[in-house]
């Protein structure tokens, strides 16, 4: 009787702890600000797999509304809750996405893995970082770091790739919502920024 207990409490124990780590983290901007229902995009919009073994979640989504007002959505081949503070999800394949579809300017991010921690509603993205927006450019970085409660993304390290006007590496960059949600993001480039112009190939 005992054992068949324990054997039960042991299912228990690994589906319901990934779950509830997944709820924490679809809460992850809940507080970033007050905002109109009718034109947010819920924060608890969460599709994941059936499949939960090994504390693993599989394809987890979270969308939301950072405070100045840009959409956002975070997708990821697979999540685990950290063992030590299940607020801190590790992440594998992390994709994020800045701006609606509708919007006149968005920006995605790929990365190889990645942290977001629900408590401080920050995210860390690593390995072979990639940004990409629909206004040309197109950079890489080994590290991201920063919140999308009141969006402030960082590149600490150096930055490289194409850019509407030619090519560019800096030492650091920073991207930081426009004057609204849905007008783009502002890149920032320092620390010894090199730019290669190339002019426009005029049309024949």
């Amino acid at each position: 009787m005992a054992e068949g207990f324990h054997s039960r409490a042991v299912v228990a124990a690994r589906v319901g702890l990934p779950v509830a780590a997944l709820a924490l983290l679809s809460t992850l901007f809940l507080a970033a600000r007050t905002v109109d229902p009718s034109a947010a995009i819920p924060f608890a919009d969460v599709a994941l797999s059936e499949r939960v073994r090994d504390q693993q979640l599989t394809a987890p989504r979270v969308t939301g509304r950072a405070g100045g007002g840009t959409a956002f959505e975070i997708r990821a081949d697979a999540a685990r809750p950290d063992p030590e503070d299940p607020r801190r999800m590790h992440v594998d394949r992390l994709g994020l996405v800045l701006g609606l579809p509708t919007d006149p300017s968005i920006t995605r991010v790929a990365a190889d893995r990645g942290e977001v921690d629900s408590a401080a509603r920050t995210l860390v993205l690593e390995g072979a970082v990639v940004i990409r927006t629909t206004d040309g450019f197109r950079l890489r970085s080994d590290r991201l770091e920063g919140s999308l409660g009141r969006l402030r993304i960082l590149s600490p390290g150096p930055v490289r790739g194409e850019a509407p006007f030619g090519t560019l590496r800096a030492g650091a960059m920073t991207l930081t919502e426009g004057a609204g949600g849905g007008d783009g993001r502002r890149l920032v480039f320092t620390g010894g920024v090199e730019v290669l112009y190339a002019p426009p190939t005029p049309r024949p």
